[in-house]
Protein backbone atom coordinates (compact mmCIF):
# COMPACT_ATOMS: atom_id res chain seq x y z
CA UNK A 1 0.00 0.00 0.00
CA UNK A 2 1.87 3.06 -1.47
CA UNK A 3 1.66 6.58 0.85
CA UNK A 4 1.03 8.88 -1.76
CA UNK A 5 -2.33 6.93 -2.73
CA UNK A 6 -3.22 7.57 1.20
CA UNK A 7 -2.54 10.77 0.38
CA UNK A 8 -4.48 11.23 -2.51
CA UNK A 9 -7.85 9.50 -0.59
CA UNK A 10 -7.77 11.59 1.99
CA UNK A 11 -6.86 14.85 -0.36
CA UNK A 12 -10.10 13.35 -2.56
CA UNK A 13 -12.39 13.47 1.34
CA UNK A 14 -11.78 16.44 2.36
CA UNK A 15 -12.21 18.38 -1.53
CA UNK A 16 -14.95 15.76 -2.40
CA UNK A 17 -13.50 15.70 -5.72
CA UNK A 18 -11.17 14.01 -8.11
CA UNK A 19 -10.41 17.14 -10.05
CA UNK A 20 -10.01 19.75 -7.07
CA UNK A 21 -7.38 16.83 -5.50
CA UNK A 22 -5.52 16.43 -8.44
CA UNK A 23 -5.16 20.24 -8.99
CA UNK A 24 -4.25 20.71 -5.43
CA UNK A 25 -1.75 17.82 -5.46
CA UNK A 26 -0.39 18.63 -9.08
CA UNK A 27 -1.51 15.50 -10.39
CA UNK A 28 -3.69 14.81 -13.47
CA UNK A 29 -6.46 13.61 -12.60
CA UNK A 30 -6.22 9.99 -14.51
CA UNK A 31 -3.34 9.97 -11.92
CA UNK A 32 -5.64 10.23 -8.97
CA UNK A 33 -8.31 8.23 -10.41
CA UNK A 34 -5.68 5.31 -10.95
CA UNK A 35 -4.11 5.45 -7.55
CA UNK A 36 -7.85 5.68 -5.63
CA UNK A 37 -9.09 2.22 -7.59
CA UNK A 38 -5.44 1.19 -6.65
CA UNK A 39 -6.49 1.58 -3.35
CA UNK A 40 -9.57 0.02 -3.39
CA UNK A 41 -7.92 -3.20 -4.87
CA UNK A 42 -5.70 -3.73 -2.14
CA UNK A 43 -8.30 -2.94 -0.03
CA UNK A 44 -11.21 -4.97 -1.29
CA UNK A 45 -13.82 -2.67 -0.94
CA UNK A 46 -15.27 0.34 -2.73
CA UNK A 47 -14.40 4.10 -1.51
CA UNK A 48 -16.23 6.16 -3.39
CA UNK A 49 -19.40 6.39 -5.15
CA UNK A 50 -18.96 7.55 -8.95
CA UNK A 51 -22.48 8.85 -9.87
CA UNK A 52 -22.11 10.81 -13.32
CA UNK A 53 -19.58 13.93 -11.90
CA UNK A 54 -20.83 13.65 -8.49
CA UNK A 55 -18.43 12.18 -5.82
CA UNK A 56 -19.37 10.88 -2.63
CA UNK A 57 -17.46 9.20 -0.02
CA UNK A 58 -19.00 5.48 0.91
CA UNK A 59 -19.38 4.13 4.47
CA UNK A 60 -16.44 1.54 3.81
CA UNK A 61 -14.14 4.99 2.70
CA UNK A 62 -15.62 6.84 5.96
CA UNK A 63 -14.37 3.91 8.06
CA UNK A 64 -11.10 3.99 6.24
CA UNK A 65 -10.17 7.70 7.11
CA UNK A 66 -8.99 7.76 10.09
CA UNK A 67 -6.81 4.34 9.73
CA UNK A 68 -5.09 7.02 6.60
CA UNK A 69 -4.60 9.71 8.32
CA UNK A 70 -3.06 7.75 11.18
CA UNK A 71 -0.87 6.24 8.67
CA UNK A 72 0.40 9.41 6.91
CA UNK A 73 0.73 11.18 10.35
CA UNK A 74 2.90 8.31 11.77
CA UNK A 75 5.08 8.36 8.19
CA UNK A 76 5.02 12.20 8.50
CA UNK A 77 6.88 11.85 12.46
CA UNK A 78 9.23 9.63 11.09
CA UNK A 79 10.50 11.09 8.27
CA UNK A 80 11.16 13.99 11.36
CA UNK A 81 12.10 11.66 13.66
CA UNK A 82 16.09 12.25 12.45
CA UNK A 83 15.86 15.83 12.81
CA UNK A 84 15.47 18.16 15.80
CA UNK A 85 12.78 20.63 16.46
CA UNK A 86 15.04 23.25 14.92
CA UNK A 87 15.60 21.61 11.73
CA UNK A 88 11.89 21.48 10.52
CA UNK A 89 10.90 23.55 7.91
CA UNK A 90 7.25 24.60 6.27
CA UNK A 91 4.14 26.39 7.37
CA UNK A 92 2.00 26.26 10.07
CA UNK A 93 -1.30 27.94 9.62
CA UNK A 94 -3.87 29.18 12.46
CA UNK A 95 -6.93 31.28 12.60
CA UNK A 96 -8.00 33.09 15.96
CA UNK A 97 -10.35 35.86 16.97
CA UNK A 98 -8.83 39.32 17.30
CA UNK A 99 -9.24 39.28 21.23
CA UNK A 100 -7.02 35.97 21.07
CA UNK A 101 -4.40 37.24 18.89
CA UNK A 102 -3.86 40.17 21.19
CA UNK A 103 -4.34 37.96 24.40
CA UNK A 104 -2.71 34.76 23.17
CA UNK A 105 -0.78 35.18 20.69
CA UNK A 106 1.95 37.51 21.74
CA UNK A 107 3.22 34.29 23.61
CA UNK A 108 2.47 31.30 21.48
CA UNK A 109 4.46 33.30 18.71
CA UNK A 110 7.94 33.70 20.56
CA UNK A 111 7.60 30.53 22.36
CA UNK A 112 6.45 28.64 18.49
CA UNK A 113 9.63 30.30 16.71
CA UNK A 114 12.13 29.48 19.70
CA UNK A 115 11.46 25.52 18.96
CA UNK A 116 10.92 25.56 15.41
CA UNK A 117 12.78 28.87 14.25
CA UNK A 118 12.77 27.49 10.55
CA UNK A 119 8.65 27.25 10.47
CA UNK A 120 6.75 30.27 9.07
CA UNK A 121 3.64 30.83 11.58
CA UNK A 122 0.75 32.18 8.83
CA UNK A 123 -1.73 33.71 11.41
CA UNK A 124 -5.00 34.77 10.00
CA UNK A 125 -7.61 36.71 12.74
CA UNK A 126 -11.01 36.85 11.67
CA UNK A 127 -14.80 35.76 12.73
CA UNK A 128 -15.70 32.82 13.99
CA UNK A 129 -18.01 32.03 10.71
CA UNK A 130 -14.58 32.77 7.97
CA UNK A 131 -11.85 31.08 10.09
CA UNK A 132 -14.63 28.08 11.12
CA UNK A 133 -15.28 27.60 6.89
CA UNK A 134 -11.30 27.99 6.11
CA UNK A 135 -10.73 24.97 8.50
CA UNK A 136 -13.23 23.07 6.65
CA UNK A 137 -11.58 23.93 3.48
CA UNK A 138 -8.13 23.13 4.62
CA UNK A 139 -7.28 26.60 4.59
CA UNK A 140 -6.30 26.25 8.31
CA UNK A 141 -4.32 24.07 10.38
CA UNK A 142 -5.60 25.14 13.66
CA UNK A 143 -8.13 27.24 15.02
CA UNK A 144 -8.20 28.79 18.47
CA UNK A 145 -11.68 30.29 19.32
CA UNK A 146 -14.39 31.44 21.68
CA UNK A 147 -17.76 30.67 21.10
CA UNK A 148 -20.49 28.83 22.84
CA UNK A 149 -19.15 25.22 23.13
CA UNK A 150 -18.78 23.15 19.43
CA UNK A 151 -20.12 20.04 18.73
CA UNK A 152 -19.03 19.26 15.51
CA UNK A 153 -18.06 15.40 14.62
CA UNK A 154 -15.71 16.84 11.30
CA UNK A 155 -13.25 18.38 14.15
CA UNK A 156 -11.05 17.75 16.63
CA UNK A 157 -11.12 19.47 19.76
CA UNK A 158 -8.06 19.22 21.98
CA UNK A 159 -9.06 21.69 24.53
CA UNK A 160 -11.51 23.99 26.22
CA UNK A 161 -12.06 26.68 29.42
CA UNK A 162 -14.94 28.35 29.71
CA UNK A 163 -14.38 32.14 29.99
CA UNK A 164 -16.35 35.14 31.72
CA UNK A 165 -18.04 37.90 29.26
CA UNK A 166 -18.50 41.21 31.52
CA UNK A 167 -19.79 44.81 30.93
CA UNK A 168 -16.89 47.33 31.66
CA UNK A 169 -16.92 50.88 32.33
CA UNK A 170 -14.47 53.69 33.31
CA UNK A 171 -13.58 53.32 36.84
CA UNK A 172 -14.68 57.41 37.08
CA UNK A 173 -17.84 55.74 36.27
CA UNK A 174 -20.53 55.93 39.01
CA UNK A 175 -21.59 53.14 37.57
CA UNK A 176 -18.29 50.84 38.75
CA UNK A 177 -19.02 51.55 41.71
CA UNK A 178 -22.48 50.84 42.53
CA UNK A 179 -23.26 47.24 43.69
CA UNK A 180 -27.34 47.40 42.26
CA UNK A 181 -26.87 47.04 38.58
CA UNK A 182 -29.48 45.88 36.51
CA UNK A 183 -29.38 45.63 32.87
CA UNK A 184 -32.08 48.25 32.23
CA UNK A 185 -29.82 50.33 34.05
CA UNK A 186 -27.56 50.54 31.41
CA UNK A 187 -29.30 50.61 28.10
CA UNK A 188 -29.36 54.38 28.01
CA UNK A 189 -25.84 54.51 28.13
CA UNK A 190 -23.12 55.09 25.39
CA UNK A 191 -21.89 51.53 24.21
CA UNK A 192 -19.04 50.51 21.97
CA UNK A 193 -19.84 47.11 21.06
CA UNK A 194 -17.92 44.51 18.46
CA UNK A 195 -19.55 43.85 15.07
CA UNK A 196 -22.44 41.41 14.62
CA UNK A 197 -21.10 38.08 14.38
CA UNK A 198 -18.84 38.46 16.92
CA UNK A 199 -20.03 35.76 19.69
CA UNK A 200 -19.92 37.51 22.81
CA UNK A 201 -21.66 40.70 20.79
CA UNK A 202 -24.31 38.20 20.04
CA UNK A 203 -24.46 36.69 23.25
CA UNK A 204 -25.23 39.97 24.62
CA UNK A 205 -27.64 40.51 22.05
CA UNK A 206 -29.31 37.68 23.38
CA UNK A 207 -29.49 38.31 26.61
CA UNK A 208 -31.16 41.83 25.68
CA UNK A 209 -33.79 40.51 23.37
CA UNK A 210 -34.52 37.88 26.86
CA UNK A 211 -35.21 40.90 29.10
CA UNK A 212 -37.22 42.79 25.78
CA UNK A 213 -33.93 45.56 25.94
CA UNK A 214 -32.33 46.65 23.20
CA UNK A 215 -28.78 49.08 22.80
CA UNK A 216 -27.94 50.82 19.99
CA UNK A 217 -24.19 51.24 19.90
CA UNK A 218 -23.21 54.60 19.24
CA UNK A 219 -19.83 52.07 17.32
CA UNK A 220 -19.52 48.83 16.36
CA UNK A 221 -15.91 47.48 15.47
CA UNK A 222 -13.55 44.50 15.14
CA UNK A 223 -10.95 45.76 17.76
CA UNK A 224 -11.73 45.26 21.17
CA UNK A 225 -8.38 46.66 22.01
CA UNK A 226 -9.33 50.26 20.42
CA UNK A 227 -12.45 49.40 22.12
CA UNK A 228 -10.16 49.39 25.75
CA UNK A 229 -8.29 52.36 24.99
CA UNK A 230 -11.53 54.44 23.95
CA UNK A 231 -13.34 53.43 27.32
CA UNK A 232 -9.69 54.40 29.13
CA UNK A 233 -9.89 57.68 27.93
CA UNK A 234 -13.74 58.37 28.24
CA UNK A 235 -15.43 57.39 31.14
CA UNK A 236 -18.83 57.71 30.36
CA UNK A 237 -18.64 54.66 27.65
CA UNK A 238 -19.46 51.25 28.40
CA UNK A 239 -18.52 47.64 26.31
CA UNK A 240 -19.05 44.08 26.36
CA UNK A 241 -15.71 42.05 26.37
CA UNK A 242 -14.64 38.72 27.90
CA UNK A 243 -12.64 39.03 31.12
CA UNK A 244 -9.22 37.96 29.76
CA UNK A 245 -9.48 40.93 27.35
CA UNK A 246 -10.11 43.72 30.10
CA UNK A 247 -8.13 42.04 32.95
CA UNK A 248 -4.48 44.35 32.70
CA UNK A 249 -6.46 47.34 32.54
CA UNK A 250 -8.54 46.24 35.71
CA UNK A 251 -5.42 45.48 37.45
CA UNK A 252 -3.84 49.07 36.56
CA UNK A 253 -7.09 50.77 37.87
CA UNK A 254 -8.67 52.11 34.41
CA UNK A 255 -11.50 49.52 33.76
CA UNK A 256 -13.74 48.14 36.69
CA UNK A 257 -16.56 45.40 35.46
CA UNK A 258 -20.06 46.46 36.24
CA UNK A 259 -21.61 43.78 38.26
CA UNK A 260 -24.68 43.25 36.51
CA UNK A 261 -27.13 41.05 38.80
CA UNK A 262 -29.60 39.72 35.90
CA UNK A 263 -26.76 39.34 33.05
CA UNK A 264 -24.34 36.86 33.42
CA UNK A 265 -22.24 35.40 30.24
CA UNK A 266 -19.66 33.00 29.62
CA UNK A 267 -18.03 31.80 26.21
CA UNK A 268 -15.77 28.91 25.77
CA UNK A 269 -11.96 29.35 24.78
CA UNK A 270 -11.20 26.28 22.22
CA UNK A 271 -8.66 24.52 20.09
CA UNK A 272 -9.38 22.64 17.30
CA UNK A 273 -8.47 21.12 13.97
CA UNK A 274 -10.24 19.17 11.39
CA UNK A 275 -10.38 15.58 11.74
CA UNK A 276 -9.56 14.19 8.15
CA UNK A 277 -5.78 16.72 9.10
CA UNK A 278 -3.02 15.10 8.50
CA UNK A 279 -1.08 16.17 11.74
CA UNK A 280 2.75 16.97 10.81
CA UNK A 281 5.53 17.20 13.74
CA UNK A 282 5.26 21.25 12.72
CA UNK A 283 2.08 21.20 13.65
CA UNK A 284 1.86 18.71 16.16
CA UNK A 285 4.93 21.45 17.25
CA UNK A 286 2.07 24.73 17.54
CA UNK A 287 -0.70 23.04 19.13
CA UNK A 288 1.61 21.37 21.71
CA UNK A 289 2.48 25.79 22.24
CA UNK A 290 -0.68 26.57 22.08
CA UNK A 291 -2.04 23.93 25.15
CA UNK A 292 1.16 24.95 26.84
CA UNK A 293 0.17 29.00 26.81
CA UNK A 294 -3.73 28.03 26.63
CA UNK A 295 -3.71 25.97 30.06
CA UNK A 296 -2.16 29.19 31.88
CA UNK A 297 -4.01 31.91 33.65
CA UNK A 298 -4.84 35.15 31.90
Amino acid sequence: MEVRNLVTFLKVTELKSFSRAAEALDYSQSAVTVQIQQLERELGVQLFDRIGKTVSITQYGKDFVSYARDVVSAIARASAFASSDSELSGTVRVGTLNSLLTASFSNIVPLYHERFPHVQISLHAGNIASITEMLVKNELDIIYTLDEQIFDTQFVKVFEAQEDVVIVTNTENPLSTRDDVHLADLVSHPFILMNHGNPYRDQFDRELARQDLSVEPFLELESDTLALKLIRENPEYLSVLPRYTAKMSIHKGNLAIIPVADCQMSQWRQVLYHRNKVITPQIQGMLDVILEVAKKPF
